[in-house]
């Protein structure tokens, strides 16, 4: 985890949670929100962004924050509602507002959510969760000393609320992957994350990388990543990232090429890989689902993607 300076102050004032004025931070927060398809590399990107000084990576906060249905542990190994880092966070979030969150941030809940929020509003009935995550977001903030905090909680409708925090400039970079490979990994065991049928899988793919997309017009700055451009040259790619939050490029000491010295980081959910610790390389898998009634279902973004014409990267 990366650890830097204590960044400008701006005080800001809400005069939408219960339509009331209050002062909810003196300090701009920046989020960096991975956003995309589970199983396209966005563990793997929070971690090496986490890396940088003055980043901090929480993995997927802003959504386990509330649905906490599974006891996943937290990146250092020790089960989040011990962690010593995360404890007192979470049970700081009262169990109806954790009711509260599940419910308003699924991904059907994007889209009226996009529309209430025109103009930086914020529709009442979210105050609380807003209350809730950008009181987690100063936390972080004040115990790590890092300016940049690194949610991959993919989730389009949790970037939204995030994105309306008093405070918070977000940042959103949205990972895609090709659909053969996502399908690939989720019809695999991989740790304690579920199996789910290439069906299901091939939905997912296409709202969270269409909703995504929407969060152009929210966020202070948007950048779309292919996970194979990523993993054949992750330099550039980090370069580009640092450049957008901070306004130029970070030095890299943490990366030769595509090898990565990684630390211990208290990132909540995500894929298993966060235990990868030490010297890891940066690749892809290149695992695929084949079938062309997959090209089929997904051929427009696939266009949209560049994957299709189909090449060797990506289908071999």
């Amino acid at each position: 985890m990366g650890y830097g300076n204590v960044f400008a102050s701006a005080v800001l004032e809400n005069e939408n949670l219960d339509g009331q004025s209050s002062e909810m931070t003196d300090q701009t927060i920046k989020v960096v929100f991975i956003a995309g398809c589970g199983r396209s590399g966005t563990t793997l990107l929070g971690q090496l962004l986490g890396e940088f000084d003055g980043f901090v990576n929480v993995g997927e906060a802003a959504r386990y924050l509330f649905d906490r249905s599974k006891d996943l542990p937290c990146g250092c190994g020790a089960s989040a509602a011990d962690c010593t880092f995360w404890k007192e966070m979470l049970s700081a979030v009262p169990p109806e507002v954790g009711a509260l969150g599940v419910r308003s941030l699924r991904i059907r809940s994007f889209p009226s959510l996009f529309m209430r929020t025109r103009g930086g509003k914020t529709p009442p009935e979210h105050a609380q969760i807003l209350r809730a995550l950008g009181d987690t977001y100063r936390t972080i903030v004040r115990d790590t000393g890092c300016n940049v905090i690194i949610d991959s909680s993919k989730y389009p409708s949790t970037a939204l609320l995030a994105g309306a925090i008093p405070g918070v400039e977000l940042h959103v970079v949205h990972v895609v992957r090709s659909p053969h490979s996502v399908v690939a990994s989720w019809t695999r065991k991989n740790g304690y994350l579920a199996v789910h049928p290439p069906s299901k899988v091939v939905s997912w793919w296409w709202a969270y990388n269409l909703l995504s997309e929407a969060l152009k017009s929210r966020a202070k700055s948007y950048r779309l990543v292919r996970y194979e451009d990523f993993a054949r040259s992750p330099g550039p790619v980090l370069q580009q990232i640092t450049a957008d939050v901070t306004g130029s490029p970070l030095p890299m000491d943490f990366l030769e090429g595509s090898e990565a010295t990684v630390h211990v980081q208290h990132s909540l959910a995500g894929n298993p890989s966060k235990f990868n610790t030490g010297k890891i390389k940066i690749r892809d898998a290149n695992t695929v689902a084949s079938g062309r009634l997959l090209d089929l279902v997904t051929f427009p973004l696939q266009r949209r993607y560049q994957y299709l014409p189909a090449t060797q990267d990506h289908r071999s």
